[in-house]
């Protein structure tokens, strides 16, 4: 019997990834986005060719009466939840010459939207549920709080960073091989993180490129 995934914030790179790796397992994936516009399509095709199942639901993370009837419209298709993917990437904010609304728009999404899906979802997860982070270091330190509470529970939270451009057809071409990460290997490096055994758990993984300048972003 397949687990049930929430992904939370799905679009056509890594999120497209991480939904297909699931389904293709025969896992039950949940594809939340803000509209359903690109994972309503999505949904139909992953039913069509993998063993998995897979159902669209608009949910905004930041919107605590959408985040609870998302879980309720999941739990009531697929039951409990199993693995939370919070995949909800948005423009940092780069100091004082920015607008202070990208830092709030930022925070809410990455970090209170975060907070607010993990809280909801929190009585399936206990005694073997997986969250995955994805995200900057902005907001680690809610998602290192997590693990170190969570973990006797049995969920294992996991915070990860990928220092590198998600590769699409939307980069340029001077955008050098080695500057590009390829959506579909690091979704497979999140389904082995919900795989790992418990005494060795990863609490904080980074996805790093392989060219010279690997260590470069500033996080």
């Amino acid at each position: 019997m397949g687990r049930t995934v929430v992904l939370g914030g799905v679009g056509p790179t890594l999120g497209e990834s991480l939904a297909r790796g699931f389904a293709r397992d025969g896992d039950s994936v949940a594809l939340w986005a803000r509209t359903n516009g690109f994972t309503e399509p999505l949904a139909t095709d992953l039913r069509a060719e993998t063993d998995g199942d897979a159902l669209a639901v608009e949910v905004d993370v930041t919107d605590p009466d959408a985040v609870e009837a998302g879980a309720e419209a999941v739990r009531e298709a697929f039951g409990p939840v199993d693995v939370y993917v919070h995949n909800t990437p948005v423009s940092g904010w780069a100091g004082p010459a920015d607008d202070p609304e990208a830092l709030a728009t930022m925070l809410d999404t990455v970090g209170y939207g975060f907070a607010l899906v993990v809280d909801e979802l929190l009585s399936d997860l206990r005694g073997g549920g997986t969250v995955i982070h994805n995200t900057g270091d902005a907001v680690k330190w809610i998602s290192r709080r997590m693990a170190e509470q969570l973990a006797p529970e049995g969920v294992h939270v996991v915070h990860a960073f990928i220092d590198g451009r998600i590769d699409d057809e939307t980069i340029p071409d001077e955008v050098p091989e080695s500057k590009r990460v390829d959506p579909d290997r690091i979704a497979d490096e999140f389904r082995r993180l919900v795989e790992q055994d418990r005494d060795i758990w990863t609490f904080d993984v980074d996805f790093r490129l392989w060219g010279d300048d690997a260590f470069r972003t500033r996080r």
